[in-house]
C-alpha cells in the first residue's frame, strides 16, 4: 500500500509541528550518532563501574529461635551507583530448610524490590520447613565487613559458594552476586541454551544470558526460549561430588564466569534468594532442586507415542492423507498435529472455514480417535486485535478478552498491541484475576468435545512472548504489511484422491464443500480469509527464516535502528505518526542502565549510552504494569510459564479426570508443561546439539518430557540425516517430526531409508514404552532425572565429562547415535562396566575407552543395557499405544558382574489424574540365581507376562513354584529364555535358575 504525495506531505507537516513541542517536553530523547546508529542516553544516572563498589557490612545479627539460621541487617559501606541508586539498608535471612538445602535471602529493608510470586510455582516460604544447623549437611560462615559468606559441605569440606572478597551490589535495576569457583568445577544448567552441556566457562567472556526470546535456529552462545536460573557444579574423578545453586529470580540476567574461576549473577533487579543444594551426587542435586520448584505434571501414556506435524498442511484432507500414509508405510503414529494453518487468518480459537471447516475437522478427529489416535493443535497467546477494513465484531476471543480487561495495556488503559501471525495483536495478561476463567470459557467454546474441536492436548508456541516488532516504536500496521501478516493462503483445492480410513473425503470434491456433499467446483474462495494463488508457495508465504514459529531472521551485529525520517517516509499509514512520537524513550524500564547480553539487544558501553536496542525489541514492552501490580520488566521470563499453567488448568477442566498434555516453547523453573526445544535446523550439528539441550532440561532443570523436532524444523533435511534422526528422536521423551512450510516435506514415509528407520525405531520405542512410562513415574515422584549424562552415571570416570553425543535413556539404556552424514560406523565411549547389546543381549565389557562399531544400518542404532538392570518390554508389534497396551510383557534380566539386577514397572490406566489404589508398582530383583517379582498389585487390568530372558547365563534349568518350566538356551548369546509363562503381573512370583 502506498500513500499519495498529499498524504505524505500531511504526515510531514504534522511531524514538523509536533516535534518541537515534544522535544521541549523532554519526550524525545533519541539522537543521531555520527555512525548512523541512534543511541539513547540512559535515563538513570550511574557510574558503570561495579568494580569500585565497596559493598555492605553486617550490622545486626541474631540467631533464629528455631536454631535453623539467623536474621540480620546489612548497611551500605559507601555509595556505589554502579547502575543506579543503591539500597542503603538490606535484610538478610539464612535458613537451613532441609538437611541438604540452605537458603540465603537478601531483600531491601522497605520491601520494594521485586519478588517472584508463587503463582508460577509453590516456592518454599521462609520458615515453612527448617532443620537446625546441627542437623544440616551444610555449613555457613559469614564475614561482617565487607559482608560475604561461604557455604561448605560438612562431610568433605568442599566449598559450594564463596562470596568473601566479592562485594554485594544491590540496586533497583542491578543486583550482583559473585562467588569463587573451586578448582575442578564443571558447571551444567542455566537453561535454555544450545551450548555444551558442561558449559565452556573458561572461554573468554563466556556469558549465559537468561531472557526468554524467540530464537529461530537455536543459535549458540545466546539466550533462547526458556529461563532456568539453576546450575549443577560437578566434580568428576577421584572424590567425585556435585552441588547445586538456584537463584529464585525472574529478572533478566547475565551469568558470567570471569577467568573460569568465578560465577557472577548480574540481574536487572529483584532480590537475592539463593538456594544451595548439598548433593552429593548429581542425581541427588536434581531431586533436591525439584523440591524447590516442584515435580513435572504426569503425562498420559499415549503422549509418549510418535507425533507428526508440519507448518504447511494446506487443508484438513491433506492432514488426513498424512495419517493414511503413515498407516500404509507401517510406521507407528500416535498423534497428528495441526500448526497455525487451521486458523482463520491466524486468529487463535478459530477455524479457516474454507479449508478446515468444523464438520471436516471433527470428522478427522473422530476417525483418529476410532483408531486409537489423537489430535493436538497450536494455540499462541497473541490474539488478533483488529486493523482497518477488517471486522472483529464476531471474534469472541478478542471481544470477551477486551470486555474483561484481560489484555496487557498501557497505564491509561489503552490496549498494548504488537505484531504476530495475524498481524496486529494483543497479549493476554495471565496475572489477571479473570484470566483463568476467560481461558476456561474459550476452551469450553472452541474445544468442546460435542460441538467443537475435540483435541487431546494443546501446543503452546510464541509464548516468550514473541513479537515481530523490531523495535518498540515501530508501527504495527506498517510492520504487518511489510511482513505480510497474515500470510496469503492457497485457494481451496479439489481433493485429488480417496483417502483410506477417511472415506468421507471423496476424490474430486472441493475441500470447501460440506462434508459428504461430493461438491465439485473450481476452487472458489472460502468464507473470510486472505486468499492467494493456487500455488502452495504463495507470494505471502514466509521465507525459511520466517516460519510459523519464529520471529524474523536474527539481526546482524551491525543492524541499526531506523532514523525518524526513514520511519516517516517508509510508513504507509497516517497512524504511523505514533511511530516517531516516542514518549517512553526516557523510561528506565525500557532502557535499563545495565544491559544484559540479550541477542536482540546488544549491551551498551559502560557510560551513559543505553545502546542500539532495548530489551523489549521483538517481545512485549517491559514498561507495562500487569494486573498483579508487577511490571513486565520484572516478570518477562514468567510469561510462558503462566501461559502454560493457565492452559494446563483449562485442559484439565475440559477433560475432567484425565491428565492434561500441554507442550510449550518458553519455560521457567517449575513449568507444568512438557517442553519442545524450539525451531532447530536440519543440520548434523543441530542433530547432535539436541542431546545437550535435552540433558539440560531432563537432567538439570527437572523437565521429564522434552524433545526436539526430529529431522529439523528449518531448512531442508536429507534422507540419511532424517533416517538417523528418526532413531535419535525415538529416544527423546517427546518424539515429533515437525518442519516448516518453506522446507521440503519430511514425513518419514517419503524416503526409503527414513521409512525403514522410522518403522524400526517406532516399534522399539513402543516396546520400551512401559520402561519409559515407569522412569517418568519415578521422576514424577521425587525428581529423579529422566535422562542422564554419562558423567552423572559414571562420575568416578573423569573422561565422561566430555562425552556429549551419548546419554542414558532412563537409568539403564545407553544411547550412542551415529553422528556423521552417510556413515554406517560410529565411535563411542564405553565406561568400565558391563553392557548388553539391546538387540542381541550379547555381553560387551566396557573398558573406559572408545570403541567403533561398523555396519550400522539405518534400521538400527547402537543401544546397550547397562548391567544390573531388569528392563520390561512389550513383546510384539503395534501401531498405536492403545494396541501396545494389549501386548504381553517380556522381561530382560541383564545382571552385573556380581550376578545382580533390579528394575521397576508402573502399571495403571495411563490417563487418570487420580489413580487411587488402582495402580501396580512392581519391583524386579535378581540375585544369586533367584528372580523375584514383588510390590503392590492394585491395577485391575492385569497384563500378561509372556517370557523372561536372562542374559549372561550358562545353561541352566528354570524352576517356578517348584516345577521345572520351558526354557531355551542360546549358547552364542548366552541367554536363557523362559517362555510361555501364562502368568499375569498381578502378584508375587519367584523364578530360580539351577
Amino acid at each position: 500500500m502506498k500513500l499519495s504525495t498529499a498524504l505524505l506531505a500531511l504526515v510531514a507537516a504534522l511531524q514538523a509541528v509536533a516535534a518541537p513541542y515534544l522535544h521541549a517536553q523532554g519526550r524525545l530523547r533519541s539522537r543521531q550518532a555520527d555512525n548512523g546508529i541512534i543511541n539513547i542516553p540512559s535515563p538513570v544516572e550511574h557510574t558503570g563501574k561495579p568494580e569500585q563498589c565497596a559493598g555492605y557490612k553486617l550490622d545486626k545479627m541474631h540467631e533464629h529461635d528455631s536454631g535453623s539460621g539467623f536474621d540480620g541487617t546489612l548497611s551500605l559501606i559507601s555509595t556505589c551507583n554502579a547502575y543506579g541508586p543503591d539500597y542503603t539498608t538490606l535484610k538478610i535471612q539464612v535458613r537451613h530448610e532441609t538437611a541438604d538445602r540452605l537458603r540465603v535471602r537478601i531483600t531491601d529493608a522497605e520491601g520494594k524490590a521485586h519478588v517472584v510470586p508463587d503463582d508460577v510455582a509453590r516456592w518454599p516460604k521462609i520458615d515453612e520447613h527448617t532443620v537446625t544447623a546441627d542437623e544440616s549437611n551444610l555449613h555457613i560462615e559469614v564475614q561482617h565487613e565487607p559482608f560475604g559468606f561461604k557455604i561448605t559441605r560438612k562431610a568433605d569440606g568442599e566449598v559450594l559458594f564463596d562470596t568473601v572478597g566479592h562485594p554485594l551490589i544491590f540496586e533497583e535495576q542491578y543486583v550482583r552476586v559473585r562467588s569463587a569457583l573451586a578448582p575442578g568445577s564443571h558447571i551444567q544448567g542455566l537453561a535454555q541454551h544450545s551450548d555444551n552441556f558442561t558449559l565452556p566457562i573458561h572461554e573468554d567472556g563466556y556469558t549465559r544470558t537468561l531472557w526468554t526470546r524467540d530464537a529461530y535456529g537455536v543459535p549458540g552462545r545466546t539466550n533462547l526460549y526458556g529461563a532456568h536460573p539453576f546450575y549443577v557444579n560437578q566434580k568428576v574423578g577421584e572424590g567425585a561430588s556435585a552441588s547445586g545453586t538456584f537463584l529464585l529470580s525472574s529478572q533478566g540476567m547475565d551469568v558470567k564466569f570471569p577467568n573460569g574461576t568465578q560465577v557472577e549473577f548480574n540481574a536487572l533487579g529483584g532480590i537475592v534468594d539463593l538456594f544451595f543444594l548439598n548433593g552429593p551426587t548429581p542425581a541427588d542435586v536434581a531431586r533436591q532442586g525439584s523440591q524447590i520448584w516442584g515435580i513435572s505434571e504426569p503425562v498420559p501414556y499415549w503422549s509418549l507415542g510418535f507425533h507428526s506435524c508440519r507448518y504447511g498442511y494446506i487443508d484438513i484432507a491433506y492432514v488426513a492423507e498424512v495419517v493414511a500414509n503413515y498407516t500404509a508405510a507401517g510406521i507407528p503414529l500416535e498423534v497428528q498435529w495441526m500448526d497455525i494453518d487451521y486458523m482463520k487468518d491466524r486468529w487463535i480459537q478459530t477455524l479457516d472455514p474454507a479449508r478446515f471447516a468444523l464438520d471436516k475437522v471433527r470428522y478427522v478427529i473422530d476417525q483418529l480417535q476410532a483408531s486409537g489416535r489423537h489430535m493436538i493443535v497450536m494455540v499462541d497467546p497473541a490474539t488478533f486485535s483488529g486493523k482497518p477494513n477488517v471486522s472483529v465484531e464476531s471474534y469472541e476471543t478478542l471481544r470477551t478478552g477486551k470486555e474483561q480487561g484481560i489484555f496487557l495495556a498501557y497505564d491509561n488503559g489503552t490496549l498494548y498491541e504488537g505484531v504476530v501471525w495475524p498481524g496486529p495483536t494483543a497479549f493476554p495478561d495471565w496475572t489477571h484475576e479473570r484470566a483463568q476463567a476467560w481461558w476456561d470459557a474459550e476452551f469450553e467454546r472452541f474445544f468442546n468435545p460435542d460441538t467443537g474441536v475435540d483435541v487431546s492436548g494443546i501446543w503452546l508456541d510464541m509464548n516468550e512472548p514473541a513479537n515481530f516488532l523490531p523495535y518498540l516504536e515501530a508501527n504495527i500496521y506498517r510492520v504487518s504489511a511489510e511482513r505480510g501478516m497474515p500470510p496469503l493462503r492457497p485457494l481451496p483445492r479439489i481433493i485429488p484422491r480417496s483417502i483410506p480410513g477417511f472415506e468421507a473425503f471423496t476424490a474430486g470434491e472441493n475441500i470447501s464443500a460440506p462434508l459428504g456433499s461430493s461438491g465439485g467446483g473450481g476452487g472458489a474462495s472460502g468464507a473470510g480469509g486472505s486468499e492467494g494463488s493456487t500455488s502452495m508457495q504463495t507470494s505471502g508465504s514466509p521465507s525459511a527464516s520466517q516460519s510459523a514459529d519464529a520471529a524474523p531472521a536474527e539481526p546482524t551485529a551491525n543492524v541499526t535502528r531506523r532514523s525518524l525520517t526513514k520511519r516517516q517516509t517508509q510508513s504507509p499509514l497516517p497512524s504511523t505518526l505514533d511511530d516517531y512520537l516516542s514518549p517512553a524513550l526516557d523510561s528506565k524500564w525500557l532502557y535499563p542502565p545495565y544491559r544484559i547480553q540479550d541477542r536482540r539487544a546488544p549491551p551498551s558501553s559502560a557510560g551513559d549510552q543505553a545502546g542500539l536496542k532495548n530489551i523489549s525489541d521483538f517481545s512485549a514492552r517491559t514498561d507495562l504494569v500487569q494486573a498483579n501490580g508487577a511490571r513486565t520488566y520484572d516478570e518477562h521470563n514468567l510469561y510462558g510459564s503462566r501461559h502454560a499453567i493457565v492452559t494446563h488448568n483449562s485442559l484439565l477442566k475440559r477433560r475432567p479426570g484425565k491428565r492434561a498434555f500441554t507442550i510449550a516453547r518458553s519455560s521457567f523453573s517449575g513449568t507444568p508443561s512438557s517442553i519442545w526445544m524450539g525451531d532447530n535446523l536440519s543440520t548434523w550439528g543441530q542433530y547432535i546439539q539436541t542431546i545437550r539441550q535435552m540433558l539440560q532440561f531432563a537432567a538439570v532443570s527437572g523437565v521429564g518430557v522434552v524433545g526436539a523436532d526430529s529431522c529439523g524444523f528449518g531448512g531442508n533435511t536429507t534422507e540419511t540425516l532424517c533416517a538417523r534422526w528418526a532413531w535419535l528422536g525415538a529416544f527423546n521423551t517427546f518424539y515429533r517430526n515437525h518442519n516448516e512450510i518453506s522446507s521440503i516435506s519430511q514425513e518419514f514415509y517419503l524416503w526409503n531409508l527414513t521409512t525403514v528407520a522410522a518403522r524400526a525405531a517406532g516399534h522399539v520405542r513402543l516396546q520400551l514404552l512401559d520402561y519409559t512410562y515407569s522412569f517418568l513415574q519415578q521422576h514424577g515422584e521425587d525428581g529423579t532425572p529422566a535422562l542422564w549424562p554419562l558423567s552423572w552415571v559414571h562420575s568416578e570416570d573423569a573422561q565422561t565429562i566430555g562425552v556429549e553425543a551419548q546419554f542414558y535413556y532412563g537409568p539403564h539404556l545407553l544411547v550412542s547415535p551415529v553422528v556423521e552424514e552417510n556413515s554406517t560406523s560410529v565411535t563411542f565411549y564405553l565406561p568400565a562396566t558391563r553392557y548388553y547389546d539391546f538387540f542381541t543381549l550379547v555381553a560387551v565389557e566396557g573398558a573406559g575407552a572408545k570403541i567403533t562399531l561398523n555396519g550400522v544400518g539405518y534400521d538400527t542404532m547402537p543401544l546397550h543395557i547397562k548391567s544390573g538392570a531388569v528392563v520390561p518390554l512389550r513383546h510384539g508389534t503395534a501401531m498405536t499405544t492403545a494396541e501396545n497396551r494389549r501386548l504381553p510383557f517380556r522381561l530382560i534380566v541383564a545382571p552385573d558382574a556380581h550376578g545382580a539386577a533390579h528394575g521397576y514397572l508402573r502399571l495403571d490406566d495411563g490417563e487418570s489424574v487420580d489413580m487411587g489404589d488402582s495402580v501396580s508398582d512392581i519391583r524386579f530383583d535378581f540375585k544369586d540365581g533367584t528372580f523375584r517379582v514383588s510390590g503392590t498389585f492394585g491395577y485391575g487390568d492385569c497384563h500378561a507376562l509372556d517370557s523372561i530372558v536372562f542374559a549372561g547365563q550358562e545353561e541352566k534349568i528354570a524352576w517356578i513354584d517348584g516345577k521345572a518350566c520351558e526354557a531355551d538356551y542360546d549358547a552364542k548369546a548366552k541367554t536363557l529364555t523362559v517362555s510361555n509363562l501364562g502368568r499375569k503381573l498381578d502378584g508375587e512370583m519367584t523364578v530360580e535358575l539351577k
